[in-house]
């Protein structure tokens, strides 16, 4: 069994694994669907960044070589999950604020020209009850054997 598991002919090109992380090539990409969780402190050429993750209901994006947008989006999947880079402190805030499990919207809505030069604004929504509560995905917290009031 192990053998079989094992053999070389499994670890084709085509089982490469890639990493699913979002980039904001284009106003008008987004992702929507769960947020999972946040990894802090993560050291990269760019600095200590976060990392947040998303299990995707949909969404969509340019992604970006050398900085310049592909011509063609890339579809973000039902049930894939995306990470998203956060690289300033007022998107890490608002990022922080979520609760694993609440359900959100990220959407790159525009560039801004700042006096540091032209920024690509990124919105967060997050739904509400009508109680003000956060929407949280039931199903989800339900397979990680939590409720949302254990948040």
């Amino acid at each position: 069994m192990s053998e079989e598991l094992f053999d070389d002919s499994r670890f084709g090109e085509e089982t490469e694994v890639s990493a699913n992380t979002m980039d904001w090539g284009r106003p008008g990409d987004f992702i929507q669907g769960t947020f999972v969780k946040a990894r802090h402190g993560i050291e990269t050429q760019f600095g200590t960044n976060s990392i947040y993750e998303i299990l995707a209901d949909k969404g969509s994006f340019y992604k970006l070589t050398k900085k310049k947008p592909a011509d063609e989006s890339t579809v973000i999947n039902n049930g894939e999950v995306w990470s998203i880079w956060g690289r300033t402190d007022i998107f890490n805030s608002m990022m922080n604020n979520l609760k694993p499990g609440q359900v959100v919207k990220i959407a790159y809505v525009e560039d801004k020209e700042t006096q540091m030069g032209e920024a690509k604004i990124v919105k967060i929504f997050a739904p509400k009850n009508n109680d003000g509560t956060p929407l949280m995905n039931q199903a989800w917290l339900e397979t990680q054997s939590v409720s949302g009031a254990d948040f």
